[in-house]
């Protein structure tokens, strides 16, 4: 007698195998979504960076020392924070910007 059917057994193997897959491709997906979360977060934090040092260059050079804000509409829940330090090199300054999170 010949079957053209599944059995039970065979649709169950199936199923945990399709299970397997989806949870595999949803943990993925997951991933992937925050990873492009954390790269938005990035790109923000260089340019409010740029922002600050562009903002030095057209300001002029301040004095040795440190300064802080917290960013503007443009970056909010950011902060920042700037590093200025004088060097052996004439009238060459070291400036560091640190973006937070």
């Amino acid at each position: 007698m010949k079957s053209f059917g599944f059995t039970l057994l065979e649709v169950m193997i199936a199923l945990a195998i399709l299970s397997l897959v989806a949870i595999a491709f949803l943990r993925f997906q997951a991933g992937s979504i925050r990873l492009i979360d954390e790269a938005h977060y990035i790109s923000l934090a260089t340019l409010l960076a740029k922002e600050k040092m562009s903002e030095m260059e057209t300001k002029g050079f301040a004095e040795p020392g440190k300064s802080s804000g917290e960013g503007e509409e443009s970056f909010p829940g950011f902060k920042w924070a700037r590093i200025v330090s004088a060097t052996e090199v004439g009238n060459v300054q070291k400036v560091q910007v640190k973006v937070l999170w």
